[in-house]
């Protein structure tokens, strides 16, 4: 059996590799990846952790052309996912320190009707049964993924309630969160403010792999001062989802927020951050079930999006 310094040395006398176009750039975006993940860790793991699966790759790349068995790779690969921990739980490493995400819910208490055994849409509000339940899940999917996030479940309706404001200052009240947010993590990606359609589950529902998903929609502040940058983050998310999951998304919806004093315009709080994001998940007769298989979806593109967005 050779040892490790005598596979070296025939890797050193071996000839110029020529790996295929797509082993190579499926190697790269695992690096990326993979470099974006041990920023959470220490620094001496971080170090010891990237040059393992650098080293990995070229030795894998190496033992191939000089052995050419491709069950060599497949063993390795088996080999090498079987220590790494599945997905099932959240990551140890992922927390609320340093997020990448923030995601909060500035209409709180929008719920579903399945989910109150209430079939009057108009009535389907709760102070605990609501959107909030979605955000954390999706929470969770991140987490999975080794995503920092922190997630608000501050109520602002009753915020809005208690001090006696009129309904249409809750994204004041949502947006000094934001702002407060913001002036305390200095490495935020993405900010996303999660609700509900009100359309109807016909309108809001997909069927993805024999099973019914609740489809998205994302609105977009047109008089916003960050608009350029609001739409383009949005648009992204549409065209990878339409890729990824045809017609889980129902589009990019531009709208002019409007209040009464003309002088105060509101913008749902995306003029304060460029990759700032409202996302409408499933409408409000979708299943709390159909509204976590969405978010099982979207958790993958936000993975996919905060590596290009670096």
């Amino acid at each position: 059996m050779q040892n490790d310094n005598e596979i070296f040395e025939e890797i050193k006398r071996s000839t110029n590799l020529n790996p295929r176009t797509e082993f190579v750039n499926d190697t790269r975006h695992l690096l990326v990846k993979k470099a974006n993940h041990i920023r959470k860790v220490s620094k001496i793991k971080k170090l010891s952790y990237y040059w393992s699966v650098v080293i990995a790759t070229v030795a894998m790349i190496a033992w191939t052309s000089l052995f050419g068995g491709n069950q060599y790779i497949v063993k390795s690969y088996h080999t090498v996912m079987s220590a790494i921990p599945k997905n099932n739980e959240e990551s140890m490493t992922a927390s609320t320190k340093n997020p990448s995400v923030f995601i909060y819910h500035t209409h709180t208490t929008e719920s579903f009707t399945p989910l109150l055994n209430n079939k009057n849409p108009d009535k389907a509000l709760d102070k605990k049964k609501n959107i909030t339940m979605v955000g954390a899940e999706l929470t969770s999917e991140l987490k999975k993924k080794n995503i920092n996030v922190l997630h608000s479940t501050t109520d602002f309706d009753k915020i809005v309630r208690d001090r006696d404001l009129d309904y249409s200052n809750i994204y004041d009240m949502s947006g000094k969160e934001v702002q407060t947010v913001l002036d305390k993590n200095k490495n935020l990606k993405l900010i996303i403010d999660i609700h509900r359609d009100t359309q109807l589950k016909d309108a809001t529902t997909v069927r993805i792999d024999g099973k019914d998903v609740a489809s998205v929609s994302f609105v977009v502040s047109e008089n916003s001062p960050n608009f350029k940058e609001n739409r383009k983050i949005a648009n992204l998310f549409h065209q990878k989802l339409e890729k990824k999951y045809p017609g889980l998304s129902r589009g990019v919806l531009l709208k002019v927020s409007q209040t009464r004093n003309p002088y105060k315009q509101k913008f749902y709080n995306q003029d304060l951050f460029a990759n700032s994001l409202l996302l409408q998940i499933g409408g409000v007769e979708n299943t709390i079930e159909e509204e976590n298989r969405s978010v099982e979806l979207l958790a993958e593109v936000i993975d996919e999006i905060l590596i290009e967005i670096e």
